[in-house]
């Protein structure tokens, strides 16, 4: 079964070339590597030039400007000749044995759109952590919130992604979560019980790092699996996510207390009550402010 790797990617010019690396590193290489150079004006372009010329896999497409990440992916995906595609930020790494771990759990679910994996976070001030989604994600358990997570872990069979129309680029932020909910309701999501992905922080260019871009993309599609599911437990959890994200990202105490507050007024219940009180926890260990 044939594999694309595609990788989206503006001004990593040595991001990009760990990146590329951890492709050719596979013990099961992907067929062609596809990198949309999404607007860079810096060395970045050239330097994936010098790769292709080296290694005839590697293959550029270079948009002048930009169009952000999930076009960039859609671009690479459409010029893909595999049967699946492997999707890969710039500035993250596979480890080397990803692909083929894929590929195997591939095989024993022939109906799967996509298959997944675990995920190790790097952070530069504090502990690695590992992030492994259960064995079989459903659509159910993506409508309470991205336990895909990264688009680096996403091995997709090429005609799937087409059915669903691809990645929404419209979306500002949480493109991947939309991208699997479509995929879930075609078929089971099964995931590699281990972390072969290894996401970095070191860029300093990161779209989750975009707070008002992320907490939009997040209301976005919020409000599209509201509009489908309708529910009050859903509403609630939703909320206790708008909590962490202002608990992780932005730090303000006060309104994740309103959204914790909210959640336990719609659905008071175990489910509920012991995510708030993990959230209130969390406030210390991510210093929130008032």
């Amino acid at each position: 079964m044939s594999i694309s790797a595609v990788i989206p990617v503006k001004n990593r010019p040595s991001l990009i070339v760990q990146a590329i690396g951890s492709c050719l590193a596979q013990s099961r290489a992907p067929d062609e590597i596809i990198v949309v150079d999404d607007g860079s004006d810096d060395a970045t372009p050239d330097i994936v030039k010098d790769l292709a010329a080296k290694e005839s896999r590697i293959k550029l497409i270079r948009r002048e400007n930009s169009g952000g990440a999930a076009l960039a992916r859609n671009l690479g995906a459409a010029q893909a000749e595999g049967r699946w595609l492997a999707f890969l930020d710039s500035d993250d790494r596979w480890h080397s044995d990803k692909l083929e771990s894929q590929l195997a759990l591939a095989r024993q679910f022939p109906d799967a759109p996509a298959i997944f994996c675990g995920i190790r976070y790097d952070y530069a001030t504090r502990k690695a952590r590992i992030g492994i989604p259960k064995s079989v994600v459903s659509h159910a358990d993506l409508t309470v919130s991205n336990v895909l997570a990264s688009t680096s872990a996403a091995f997709v069979r090429k005609d799937r992604f087409e059915e669903v129309l691809g990645f929404d680029a419209a979306l500002p932020n949480c493109e991947d979560w939309d991208l699997w909910l479509k995929l879930a309701k075609l078929g089971p999501l099964p995931v590699v019980q281990a972390p072969l992905v290894e996401y970095s922080f070191e860029a300093t260019n990161k779209l989750s790092r975009d707070v008002t871009k992320l907490l939009r993309g997040h209301e976005l599609v919020f409000a599209r699996i509201a509009a489908e599911c309708g529910s009050g437990r859903l509403s609630a959890l939703h909320d206790l996510k708008r909590a962490e994200l202002h608990i992780r990202v932005t730090g303000e105490v006060m309104k994740a207390l309103r959204f914790i507050k909210s959640a336990v007024r719609q659905s008071p219940s175990g489910e509920v009550l012991r995510r708030s009180v993990h959230l209130m926890g969390l406030m210390t260990v991510h210093g929130a402010r008032l």
